[in-house]
């Protein structure tokens, strides 16, 4: 309890400073004056005193460490969130840190092994069960470490998760809930965004990314799609071996993207119109895609022949109403119809042309298919994400997830090859989406599909037509029941009337008995109107029996 308490107030000292160092306190207190005087966020391109101060904010929260390095890789990729200036500085966010020596990762490798060799099969080291293992790693990050090593004759790598590293997060995270006042002033961020949401959703995000189970069944998944794919590796992952803290999978031998500079021009062409194709499939055809496709996490193969993706640690997925309307959107820019992309757009931001100024809009939405078709050597994959954010249109979170890889891919390719326009791809890609929904596979499966339906609607026809004729059947006893209720009350209400016009008649015909003794005509009238009483009386109860 005291060693939490002590260790919380240590880290928030810790904090405290390298806020004062990199005087985000005064950032602070200059954006809250901007937010006083003014509700708008700036979208135009350039901020200098913010770009500034997203310079010093990425520093800072570099210095602080993996839980805050996550946090601002995950706000800059939510410009909903945070001002574009600043989301552009966070998605530079790298995690440089000084790797452990062997012995400190130790704690991470603790698997329960019992003391043994390998002719039995059981071993007393992690690193046994390898015919060898390198120690000193290959790559470092502040939550992990990656080392080489081969396994039954295969060249493998092998991640883990750095000790007590989930320990460290979580007192970040208590820490973030207790701050979260102080990023929303920083920040501006808007009154209405769930930042509470936001931060259970980077927790989980975390929870994830720290579990190399998840990792390894995206890996999976990312091979399924690509396993028919020319040029395009994914890693193969042992899962045997494989934990919540440790994946070993399959060695890529490549040049990292970032070298691009030691490739010929045709090649970066090549490379270029490689990572777009791959990662507009991964879109548009399968509904999955890497989240964080930077250059770090991309190789070009030592043969020249085709790329690898790595750490799938952060994925998105589309599910396919959401999937259809940004191809909708996708594919009218590329077929320059304003109409057919702005209509589809305010279908992804479930508003209607009614709510906003919608001649505007489309004026700015061709804009945006002028700039996509003949800016040369520029980025446009965030266009529309600074289109949402002038109209105050709230577009699905995979969205903002996919714009900002989208704006990773257009960079790697643009960095490839400067004349590259990804427009270029759409004709393959509609191809492709084409064959992939009509190939004769895909209908084969829709006709299983649809006969099964059928078949069922079919088996249940006699069962159904039954059930019509009972309905039908039942509607007609109703209504009978219905008809005669109305004919007994037509005939009790006439009984009631023929009743009474009878004794009305009788009365009266008595009355000019008493009164015409004296007068021979009105006896007359009265002898033959009580008779007509009685015979129809007589009529009356004949009937009834």
């Amino acid at each position: 309890m005291f060693s939490e308490m002590f260790n919380k107030i240590k880290r928030y000292i810790t904090i405290l400073q390298v806020f004062y160092k990199y005087k985000l306190y005064s950032i602070l207190l200059k954006e809250f004056k901007q937010k006083q005087e003014s509700v708008d966020i700036c979208t135009c391109p350039i901020d200098f005193d913010r770009n500034l101060n997203s310079v010093k904010l990425r520093m800072a929260f570099e210095e602080l460490g993996p839980t805050f390095i996550k946090l601002g890789q995950a706000m800059g990729k939510r410009p909903d969130i945070v001002p574009i200036e600043y989301g552009k500085e966070l998605e530079k966010l790298q995690e440089m840190v000084q790797p452990y020596d062997f012995e400190r990762m130790q704690p991470a490798l603790s698997m329960g092994l019992c003391t043994g060799s390998k002719e039995t099969g059981i071993y007393s080291n992690f690193t046994d069960i390898f015919d060898q293992f390198n120690k000193e790693p290959i790559a470092s990050a502040s939550i992990a470490q990656v080392y080489e090593a081969v396994l039954n004759g295969e060249n493998v790598v092998v991640k883990i998760a750095r000790p007590g590293m989930m320990d460290v997060i979580n007192l970040d995270l208590d820490i973030l809930y207790d701050l979260k006042f102080i990023f929303v002033k920083l920040l501006r961020i808007k009154t209405q965004i769930d930042i509470d949401g936001f931060l259970e959703e980077f927790k989980i995000m975390l929870n994830r990314e720290l579990d190399y189970r998840n990792e390894a069944l995206n890996m999976e998944r990312f091979r399924e799609n690509f396993k028919n794919v020319k040029h395009v590796q994914i890693p193969k992952v042992y899962w045997e071996l494989t934990s919540n803290n440790i994946l070993v999978m399959e060695h890529i031998y490549g040049v990292p993207l970032r070298d691009f500079r030691t490739f010929s021009l045709d090649k970066r062409k090549k490379i270029a119109k490689l990572i777009s194709s791959s990662f507009l499939r991964m879109v548009y055809i399968d509904g999955y895609f890497h989240a964080d496709p930077h250059p770090g996490n991309i190789f070009v193969m030592k043969d020249g022949g085709g790329i690898a993706y790595l750490d799938f640690g952060a994925v998105g997925k589309l599910d396919s109403e959401i999937k259809k309307e940004m191809y909708s959107i996708f594919y009218g820019v590329y077929i320059k119809n304003v109409d057919l992309a702005a209509r589809s757009f305010l279908k992804l931001a479930r508003k209607s042309p009614d709510d906003i100024d919608i001649h505007a809009f489309k004026w700015d939405v061709d804009e945006l298919v002028t700039r996509q078709h003949y800016g040369k050597g520029e980025r446009h994959s965030d266009d529309f994400i600074k289109l949402a954010l002038k109209y105050d249109l709230s577009l699905p979170r995979t969205f903002s997830l996919l714009e900002r890889a989208l704006v990773l891919i257009e960079s790697n390719s643009l960095d490839l090859d400067p004349e590259y326009n990804i427009m270029s791809d759409v004709r393959t890609l509609s191809k492709e989406i084409a064959r992939s929904k009509y190939s004769p596979a895909r209908l084969v499966e829709d006709f299983q599909m649809e006969w099964d339906n059928f078949y069922d609607l079919m088996k249940n026809v006699p069962t159904g037509i039954n059930d019509i004729f009972e309905s039908v059947k039942m509607f007609k006893e109703v209504n009978v029941i219905k008809q005669e209720n109305a004919i007994e009350n037509r005939r009790f209400i006439t009984s009631i009337f023929q009743n009474l016009f009878i004794t009305v008649l009788m009365i009266v015909s008595i009355t000019l008995l008493v009164l015409g003794r004296n007068e021979p005509d009105l006896e007359t009238i009265g002898l033959v109107g009580f008779a007509t009483s009685i015979i129809l009386a007589a009529i009356m109860i004949l009937r009834r029996k």
